[in-house]
Order: structure tokens, then C-alpha cells, then sequence
């Protein structure tokens, strides 16, 4: 497990440049370790938080962040990921949901519509539905371990919600507060099988997608294309899905 840090901290800084946390492919690597379900999702928020919070502090202060058009999403969101987070399932259970996300995530990512143009009129959407676009990708969130921005970026683009970097901005909030709500409702249920995971690495994951994190939201649309980046970590996601789809046909 020694290398798990250095590809958290690579991880963190690809996912940040398109303001994601990284917690789909934080999952894919927890899972090659072969950890238990139930620590799973509580390390992924927990970094996903780390690298999303601060990613969302630095786009607010260059005022990036469109919080009127936000927070119909976050109002629905947040406690539908607490809920998620909470959601008591079996081994089996979560071992579908995790494995149906992990596959919805890498087709989103290959899927992604090519970012907004700068010049383009954002289209106007009605506060219910994003509301309730904000209830499906917060449950979502807190039964997998992903913050959810991975879905939401694809689903913004789609529906001309804001220009490019408004979008990036607003999945990185997004990202960090159901990060924050989902992680709460994971804790009200323990973390059985914590003491399995080295504890140098119960430090050194932190640390490392705290550098990764900042590093790439520093250089966010400036250095590689976002594309590029999707594409990359949609195999690698996609690589572990097909590993865990493999498992529950053996399964049965």
C-alpha cells in the first residue's frame, strides 16, 4: 500500500484541474487494496472534502461561484446525502451500488459535452428541477462515497446552466458540502475495519491530496485540457468497475 499516497496525490491534482475531487477513483484504488466496504466510502469523502473544500475557498475568492444559482442544487442535495451516507446496506447491497456508480461514472466522464463557450448565453432552468437534480445526485453521493460532481458538471453542461469555469466552480461546492453531509451519515454508522488500513496511511492520504488538490486548482483551465484528464481517469475507473462486475458474477 506504500504507493497509494503518491496516486491520491496525482489523483487529487488531475481531478481538481477540472474541479472534481477525485473521489470515484479514490473508491477504484481502495478497492484494488482490497479494504473493507465499510471504510471505503468514509477515507473517499474524507479526501474528497479536503481536495473539493479548498478548491471551492479559492474559486469563491476569485468569485468563480454563482451562489443564487447554486443553492436550489445544494438545499436538495445535502440532506438527501446525509441520508445516503446513513443508509444502512449489506455487503452485496453496496457492493452493487458501488460497482453500478463506479460504471455511470466513467461513461459520464467519456460523455463529457465539451466545456461551455465563454460567449454562449446560459440557459434559464426552473429552481424545482435543479432542486431535484440536487436530491438524485446528493442520495447518489452519500450511498456511494463519490461527492457527486462528477455527475453534476456533465448534467450542467447539458442543460446550459452557467459558463465553463461557473460550472467548474459550482461542482467543487457541490463536491465539498455533500463531501461534508455524506461523510456525517457515514459516521453515525462507525467505521468497522478502520484498524486494517496502515496508519501512516491514515495521515499520509490526507496530506497527500492536500498538496494534490491545491496544486491543481491553482493551475484549473490552464493547463491540460479537461478532456484529456476525463479521459484518462474514466479507464482507470472503468478498469475496476469491470474488476468489480466481475466479482458479483462470480458471485452468483
Amino acid at each position: 500500500m506504500f504507493w497509494l499516497p503518491i496516486a491520491f496525490l496525482g489523483v487529487a491534482f488531475l481531478y481538481a484541474l477540472a474541479g472534481f475531487g477525485g473521489g470515484s477513483t479514490y473508491i477504484a484504488l481502495l478497492a484494488i487494496v482490497g479494504l473493507p466496504l465499510t471504510v471505503i466510502p468514509v477515507i473517499s469523502l474524507s479526501c474528497n472534502l479536503i481536495v473539493s473544500g479548498q478548491g471551492a475557498w479559492l474559486l469563491h475568492r476569485a468569485k468563480h461561484v454563482r451562489w443564487t444559482m447554486l443553492a436550489p442544487l445544494l438545499v436538495g442535495s445535502m440532506p438527501a446525502a446525509f441520508i445516503g451516507g446513513a443508509w444502512r446496506l449489506s455487503g452485496t447491497a453496496f457492493l452493487w451500488v458501488l460497482t453500478l456508480t463506479l460504471t455511470v461514472a466513467g461513461l459520464a466522464l467519456f460523455y463529457q459535452p465539451k466545456s461551455t463557450e465563454e460567449s454562449s448565453t446560459p440557459a434559464h432552468w426552473p429552481k424545482v428541477k435543479l432542486f431535484l437534480l440536487g436530491v438524485g445526485l446528493g442520495l447518489v453521493s452519500g450511498l456511494s462515497g463519490i461527492g457527486g460532481g462528477i455527475f453534476l458538471s456533465p448534467a450542467l453542461h447539458l442543460l446550459r446552466w452557467e459558463k465553463a469555469r461557473a460550472i467548474c466552480s459550482a461542482a467543487a461546492v457541490f463536491i465539498a458540502l455533500n463531501s461534508a453531509t455524506g461523510l456525517a451519515g457515514q459516521l453515525t454508522k462507525g467505521v468497522a475495519g478502520l484498524e486494517q488500513m496502515p496508519t501512516y496511511l491514515l495521515w499520509l492520504c490526507p496530506l497527500a491530496v492536500l498538496v494534490g488538490g491545491r496544486l491543481g486548482t491553482q493551475h484549473l483551465v490552464k493547463k491540460l485540457p479537461a478532456e484529456k484528464i476525463r479521459m484518462i481517469t474514466a479507464l482507470v475507473v472503468l478498469l475496476v468497475a469491470i474488476r468489480l462486475w466481475l466479482r458479483l458474477l462470480l458471485r452468483a
